[in-house]
């Protein structure tokens, strides 16, 4: 087997591999790690054997804000043709190990498309050495742990008819009232940034500026990857949704929708706009992208979680980040003794937190107000 990184030359090659299995992913494309540059520098490998990719990552590295040590994060991988052959996945983890020295990196931290219930990877990356990063926040760490994934087997009107009966209700209700669906692109993005901008101020989050989403359709959009939906009410923009889509899946990545019209389930509707597209694309998974795990009625963003369930997709717990540590007083010292270092370099990390906003703002205004009515004082 042959552990190398590639040329942009063989960047088709690249993504048909990550395309084709069933642990691929977007943020494992070569084209996203073109949308993470120059913040940070994309590093491609592949190993093959007989001239035929078996495993590839695409690596992103940054550099620490103190010192010339940086740090290897795989989004969402490695990707492995077969999960359960131990000897490959060794193989490729050598070869990253390498370059990671080579790189002078402090670690490598990935968060594979493995299940909770895969036992044979999950303690193959034990041995390896990888160990449990012990993030502690809502959804689970930089990429959601916590998803659920609707199933696009049949067709449309037979994915509709899986939906609860109040979910069907809720999104016909919408097309009734008037509610009416296009298909924007770049020039379009003014529009759903307005709407963002409104949810991460009632939400209290930080959106990102408008020229990351132009930057995402340059480079998603000539691969059809990325697709923004704008629901108009009486001639206004209520709703919007940004969706990506790579090989047999599709992700919920963006959501927002305004403080009015919330009786006429736009966001329900929205939902049914972005699941027709993803299935005209060919995926077969449609994933909500992020819940804060299995919650009860008690937790403050139990909305969320209720809202993805109720379309009725599949739970999926991932195994979570882990970390493969390189320089263990280096490592310690980041983690535990520089936490305001530590803290900017997860800021840097995270790819942005796609819960749905407009979800987020309305159930945190929800819970909030019972909190506080229940406690006498007023709420906001």
């Amino acid at each position: 087997m042959q552990f190398r990184m590639i040329t942009p030359g063989e960047a088709w090659r690249f993504d048909d591999f990550i395309r084709s299995t069933a642990n691929g992913h977007l943020f494992q494309s070569y084209m996203w790690g073109e949308v993470k540059k120059p913040d940070w520098e994309p590093l491609r490998v592949v190993l093959e054997e007989e001239g035929r990719i078996v495993a590839a990552a695409s690596i992103l590295k940054r550099k620490l804000p103190v010192g010339r040590r940086t740090i290897f994060y795989l989004p969402r991988g490695p990707v492995m043709e077969d999960w359960d052959d131990a000897d490959v996945l060794a193989a490729i983890i050598d070869g990253i190990r390498a370059l990671a020295m080579e790189h002078r990196a402090v670690l490598v931290k990935i968060d594979p498309c493995i299940m909770e219930g895969q036992q044979t990877p999950a303690a193959a990356l034990r041995r390896i050495g990888f160990q449990p990063a012990n993030v502690k926040r809502d959804f689970g760490g930089v990429q959601p742990r916590y998803t659920f994934r609707l199933d696009l087997q049949g067709e449309l009107d037979q994915i509709m008819g899986r939906f609860p009966k109040k979910i069907r209700y809720k999104i016909r209700y919408a097309y009734k009232r008037g509610l009416q669906f296009v298909t924007a692109g770049e020039k379009e993005l003014p529009q759903f940034m307005q709407l963002m901008d409104k949810t991460a101020e009632r939400g209290n989050f930080v959106n990102r500026k408008i020229d990351y989403f132009q930057k995402l359709f340059r480079i998603l959009s000539p691969e059809n990857a990325i697709n923004l939906t704008l629901g108009l009410f009486e001639g206004r923009v209520i709703t919007a949704g940004i969706t990506f889509a790579f090989g047999d899946k599709a992700w919920a990545a963006y959501g927002a929708q305004s403080e009015s019209h919330r009786n006429i389930y736009a966001y329900h509707a929205l939902i049914w706009e972005r699941i027709k597209w993803a299935k005209g694309k060919g995926a077969r998974w449609f994933d909500f992208y992020g819940v804060p795990g299995e919650v009860g009625p008690d937790h403050p963003l139990y909305g969320i979680y209720y809202f993805k369930k109720s379309f009725g997709g599949n739970y999926c717990a991932f195994i979570g980040e882990l970390d493969l540590v390189l320089s263990r007083g280096h490592y310690l010292l980041w983690r535990h003794l520089s936490p305001p270092i530590y803290n900017s370099v997860i800021f840097m990390i995270r790819l942005g937190r796609r819960i749905d906003a407009s979800l987020f703002s309305f159930w945190k205004r929800i819970f909030s107000f019972r909190r506080f009515t229940e406690s006498g004082e007023k709420p906001f």
